[in-house]
């Protein structure tokens, strides 16, 4: 974890030195090479639990990492950017490095909300405390006499429920914080309603889901596998509808976001091609 910390704050000391063009490139490019790092040393941990889809997920963020630095790499040593910098091709190079600050901002800033949640235990244990207890509040308000016996723990009809990390919902708010608040746009009105929109949103509705699983498994409306089928399947399906409306509800109000993202894929599309030296197809006129 000391390589993620190190990371991210190089990536946050590299965005303060951003008006220094070129030593922002060549400081950057080695932050996210050193993110990329951190992935791959998941590797272990993952094949010791026979994760296999987390192995191939970090693989893959190692390689996206990689070819961001490799974006900038080749962007710092571009001399024609100095020379002309009117050219097309100049011009295009300084967009995409734009976009390269914005993406390591946006990064930067979702673990930076996620990460103490995660990393330091009296956070960790607040937040479970906080939504543990907000939701035996609603389960009682529903007529559910639960009871929380532990800062982590529900009890209703004589079953428990442990609340985890994972069931706070806090990876998800940090996503749409970090994204509403990086994203570059002209409509500050737009930015705090899609942030008022989702943070929020996200974490009341994730109360709910907490109480569907604990009242649904307490009283096991699904005989006895109703945890697994509560929470592993109608819960989790749930959350992926809200989390597929709150992404619409977004790129309404903040297209930026998706111009910002088309973007990207464009940038990691042609420093693959550059790397495997495939030609890009010019479009028909």
């Amino acid at each position: 974890m000391e390589l993620f910390w190190i990371s991210i704050a190089l990536m946050i000391v590299s965005l303060l030195l951003y008006k220094e063009k070129k030593i922002f490139e060549v400081f950057c490019g080695a932050t996210w090479v050193l993110f990329g790092v951190y992935w791959l040393s998941l590797i272990p941990h993952y094949y010791e639990i026979s994760d296999y889809t987390n192995i191939v997920l970090v693989v893959l963020l190692f390689f996206f990492c990689l070819l961001l630095a490799v974006f900038i790499g080749h962007a710092f040593k571009d001399k024609n950017r100095e020379k002309h910098p009117g050219d097309p091709k100049s011009v295009e190079i300084e967009k995409r490095v734009q976009l390269f600050f914005d993406v390591t901002k946006l990064v930067a800033i979702v673990c930076l909300i996620y990460m103490p949640f995660k990393m330091i235990e009296p956070v960790n244990t607040f937040l479970i405390d906080m939504v543990a207890s907000n939701t035996t509040f609603l389960l009682n308000l529903f007529g559910y006499d639960a009871i929380q016996t532990a800062y982590n723990t529900i009890s209703y009809n004589g079953i428990s429920v442990t609340i985890i990390l994972a069931c706070t919902a806090i990876e998800s708010i940090a996503f749409f914080a970090g994204l509403t608040i990086s994203v570059r746009t002209k409509n500050t009105k737009n930015k705090v309603l899609a942030f008022l929109l989702t943070v929020p949103v996200i974490y009341i509705l994730n109360l709910f889901r907490n109480v569907f699983v604990v009242a649904a498994y307490g009283d096991m409306w699904f005989g006895a596998n109703s945890f697994i089928i509560a929470h592993h399947y109608l819960a989790k399906a749930g959350s992926a509808v809200v989390l597929i409306v709150l992404a619409f509800v977004t790129l309404k109000l903040l297209p930026e976001v998706m111009d910002m993202t088309l973007e990207l894929w464009d940038l990691v599309t042609d420093e693959v091609r550059r790397i495997l030296k495939i030609e890009k197809k010019e479009k028909a006129e």
